[in-house]
């Protein structure tokens, strides 16, 4: 039984005097800049006045503060230049950035629409206004052409035979057409008419309200159809496409003489104009307030009452259900935030759009996730109703200030015992949004009316805390919650250690012991998964990592696979930053962590690095395999390069290195030309990296004498002298036997006596070449 915080609401009014704001909003497209003020009332009168690159915009009334302070952040000064205002007059002047002109539109009785264009042609004089209301279509000697109030290309004027004056007759009735009785007071002159019409439009069409369309061509047909929809169409009539066509616009479509069709300004320009005033682009359909008016599901008698009344016209006499009652009796439910028995009644009730509302709303008030799709609130986050405070709690993305300010105004409507209850959560969904301003407001408003609230108040303070950075402060907070008896203390001991997590820091023995005990108590609740993944990793933090992957090894159990992988990806991490050499072997071997799916490619390619240095080629080359799936970089083909030199195949190594131009690149390509004998390719490498001693060393291995002789090693220089001189040879030509009869005794007893000396340079060269690890 969840607790019951009812009282009565405290209703306080404001007299003070302050200014009337006139807010300025701004949005760029690609084509025109728009700015929309909001008046402070439907009375308020409003000019502009202006030409070139000036226009200033005069606003009536008294103490007005013309709020344009943000209209630079969306939009660039390449048509808007500068803004300045001046709040005693109530004027506006904007300074133009481009050969532009402003087109002005009412909206809604509080908006006006500023259009800042280019490419619109001068201004013409100003023209009678005479107001367009089309009920049927207006039949004409010859169709012209279709327009609408849709996209922006301009519609030019119709060039049309004057009408020769006739006898004048009674006049027309044209109520049911157009409606110029209040214009015109004379006889219907028919020529001047159609002119001033011809010049409206075209100003309409100059606005870019207008949009020219061919007429379609249409058989003959049956009398004209003057509405959309079968109900009004004749057998046999053909069907225009009218897809583009709003369904307002569609009157008359079907009709073959028809030359106009409008409809209000509001359906082109409404969707872009409430897009701008909710702070997104685009806007769906949203839920009324009423179809979650949550405040009105329970009366003045308290709950025992009003369950008792609404229990007894369950049933009829004929043992039916009586549907009203069930859906009264979810809704007093709900309100009370009894979520599980609303679910019981709405599941007596057939499926309905308001069925599927309630039973969403039950949910959340009872703490259950929602479906992730097809929920009722799903898609409503844009919306600046109060259904906006049920998207979130749906955990649907509130898109717009629009949108957060309705959610807020929703919670505000209700009674406080649900204030306190749906609060907390609020602020949470704004905390993950990273709006922490509305969290506080939200949060502020709680605790201004009741100054001990509940402990999920004291949870969301603390998750706001450690959102806007106060750790010791969330710390606190979140230490007593997990230590209190409430229904708040396995969330705190779990944000608890997801804190102590982001500090990198261990958390106190205590809580660690207390973690552990919370999740072998609610082992087989919902809550057990979360405890198990907390108390794993407040043992990792504490580096206990033999009981951290125990647990593991529970969760695999308890939780499946894909939940255990995280938290021993982790481990493993923390492993290889925090353990020893041998420990880290060890883990390795013992929890199998080289086998494919135990850990993520990443984190099995560091510890194949670390592996590889510590010797372990053969692990190394199965996390390889483990990594398989991990993003391709130098650092792992680096690696693979590295194993590919340790199993003695250098043309392996090259393979893995092509295209790579790094110096340790270039040096394990030197290694691999060495093992494969090309030692006078490694050896230019390696002079390319500086490294003259290793460069010398390969020179010595491919015989190359010639390069050694100017080394700054002195045993490479008395090795290349003294070899150069054993294998000069006999010269090309010379005789043998005068060889030997002139010379060889002399030269073997050149050698033996200077034998002593090239076994000193030997032994030198000998000292000076260790055997490396192949691995190294």
């Amino acid at each position: 039984m969840k607790p019951l915080l009812l009282a009565l609401p405290i209703v306080a009014a404001a007299t003070t005097a302050q200014a009337q704001d006139v807010l300025f909003r701004s949005g760029e497209h690609e084509d025109f800049t728009r700015l929309v003020a909001t008046l402070p009332s439907a009375d308020t009168d409003w000019t502009i006045t202006g030409r070139g690159t000036t226009y200033r915009i005069k606003i009536e009334g008294d103490d007005l503060n013309l709020r344009t302070s943000r209209i630079f952040d969306r939009i660039p000064r390449t048509r808007l230049a500068n803004v300045v205002t001046d709040d005693q007059a109530g004027e506006v002047e904007l300074q133009l950035a481009c050969d532009c002109r402003i087109v002005s539109i009412p909206y809604n009785e509080r908006y006006v629409i500023f259009d800042i264009r280019e490419g619109l042609p001068p201004e013409q004089d100003d023209l009678p206004q005479i107001p367009l209301s089309f009920g049927e279509a207006v039949p004409t000697e010859e169709p012209q052409r279709i327009f609408r109030f849709s996209s922006l290309e301009a519609a030019k004027p119709v060039t049309t035979a004057p009408v020769p004056e006739q006898e004048p007759s009674p006049k027309p009735d044209f109520s049911g057409l157009l409606a110029l009785e209040n214009f015109v007071t004379r006889k219907t002159n028919v020529t001047a008419l159609r002119q001033d019409l011809i010049k409206q439009v075209d100003r309409a069409a100059t606005q870019r309200l207008l949009d020219a369309q061919p007429i379609p061509v249409l058989p003959d047909t049956t009398p004209t159809e003057l509405a959309a929809g079968e109900q009004f169409k004749t057998p046999g009539a053909s069907v225009v496409k009218t897809d583009h066509v709003p369904p307002q616009a569609a009157i008359g479509m079907d009709g073959k003489d028809l030359n106009i069709v409008a409809y209000n300004v509001i359906d082109e320009v409404g969707r872009d104009i409430a897009a701008l005033l909710s702070g997104q682009r685009g806007v769906g359909t949203c839920l009324p307030d009423a179809a979650v008016n949550i405040a009105s599901w329970s009366g003045d008698r308290t709950f025992i009452e009003e369950l008792a009344a609404l229990r007894q016209n369950l049933v009829g006499e004929f043992d039916r259900t009586n549907d009203e009652a069930l859906e009264q009796l979810a809704k007093l439910y709900i309100h009370y935030t009894f979520g599980a028995e609303a679910l019981q009644a709405l599941d007596l009730l057939p499926k309905s759009g308001h069925s599927d509302i309630l039973e969403a709303m039950a949910f959340i008030v009872d703490g259950e996730p929602l479906p992730e799709e097809g929920h009722a609130f799903a898609n409503q986050g844009h919306c600046s109703g109060h259904v906006a405070l049920w998207a979130a709690l749906a955990g649907e993305p509130l898109t717009g200030e629009s949108a957060a300010k309705g959610a807020m105004d929703g919670l505000a409507a209700m009674p406080r015992h649900l204030r306190e209850y749906l609060g907390p959560k609020l602020s949470n969904h704004f905390v993950e949004q990273g709006d922490t301003e509305s969290a506080t407001l939200v949060l502020n408003a709680i605790a201004r009316a009741n100054s001990t609230p509940a402990a999920n108040f004291d949870f969301a303070k603390a998750t706001l805390d450690a959102e806007m950075g106060k750790t010791e402060e969330a710390t606190e907070a979140l230490t007593e919650l997990a230590t209190e008896n409430s229904d708040m203390a396995t969330l705190a001991i779990i944000d608890l250690v997801d804190s102590h997590l982001q500090q990198g820091v261990a958390p106190a023995s205590d809580t660690i012991a207390l973690v552990g005990a919370l999740a072998v108590e609610h082992k087989g609740g919902a809550m057990g998964p979360s405890l198990r993944r907390a108390h794993a990793l407040a043992r990792m933090l504490d580096k206990d990592f033999e009981t951290a992957f125990a647990i593991v090894a529970e969760i695999e159990d308890r939780d499946g696979a894909e939940h255990a992988v995280e938290i021993r990806n982790r481990l493993a991490n923390a492993v290889i930053e925090h353990s020893e050499d041998f420990d880290i072997i060890s883990y390795t071997l013992a929890q199998k962590l080289s086998e494919p799916g135990r850990i993520k490619p990443d984190t099995a390619l560091a510890l194949a690095h670390k592996l590889f240095d510590l010797g372990f080629v053969g692990e190394t080359r199965r996390l390889l395999q483990a990594a398989q799936n991990a993003s391709a970089n130098d650092k792992k083909r680096l690696l693979k390069a590295r194993v590919a030199l340790a199993d003695a195949l250098p043309r392996r190594a090259e393979a893995e290195l092509m295209g790579m131009d790094s110096p340790e690149a270039n040096r394990l390509r030197a290694k691999a030309r060495s093992l494969s004998g090309d030692h006078e390719i490694a050896a230019s490498l390696l002079a390319e990296l500086g490294d003259e001693a290793e460069a010398e060393a390969e020179n010595w291995l491919g015989g190359n004498l010639q390069a050694l002789a100017a080394s700054e090693t002195e045993v490479y220089r008395q090795a290349s002298t003294l070899f150069a001189e054993q294998t000069e040879g006999t010269a090309e030509g010379e005789d043998p036997l005068e060889r030997v009869t002139q010379g060889m005794l002399s030269e073997n007893r050149s050698l033996l006596e200077g034998s002593s000396e090239i076994r000193s340079v030997v032994d030198e060269i000998l000292n000076w070449h260790t055997l490396s690890d192949p691995s190294s």
